[in-house]
């Protein structure tokens, strides 16, 4: 797929916070897990902004990033400090590099929607796959 297709308004999400180390398995999390926050909105924004340079922020608990082979919605919340991000993800596979890149400034893990398992940038790779697949059987 080269491009994104934007009359899609379903996505492939990406969730980021501090999760534990030891879990080898998002099943691994204990279920009274508190995650520390990822930093301050200041702080997060500055480092979307490191990976992401044209990111833009049209409402203070989202922000936007355009790529002609992605887009990425960036949910923040209303919180201060943050704990955690959604991405909704719409396009090519071009767009795991900066996510996986994105989830290390943070020093975070993230889950993949697909699999529902830790993101792994190759197996992230196959779920943009399979997912736009999904979407072209719409």
């Amino acid at each position: 797929m080269h491009g994104y297709n934007s009359r899609h308004t379903m996505s492939w999400d990406v969730f980021i916070q501090h999760l534990p180390a030891s879990a080898v398995r998002v099943a691994d999390v204990p279920d009274d897990f508190e995650p520390l926050p990822l930093g301050s909105q200041a702080e997060v924004l500055e480092a979307i902004r490191r990976v992401f340079p044209t990111v833009s922020t049209p409402e203070a608990t989202w922000a936007v990033v355009e790529d002609p082979h992605y887009r990425i919605e960036f949910g923040l919340g209303a919180d201060d400090p943050i704990t955690s991000i959604q991405l909704h993800v719409r396009g090519d596979e071009t767009v795991v590099q900066g996510i996986d890149q994105l989830i290390h400034a943070l020093g975070a893990r993230g889950i993949d929607s697909w699999t529902g398992e830790f993101f792994d940038p190759e197996t992230a790779r196959e779920s943009v796959g399979r997912w736009n697949q999904f979407l072209e059987e719409l």
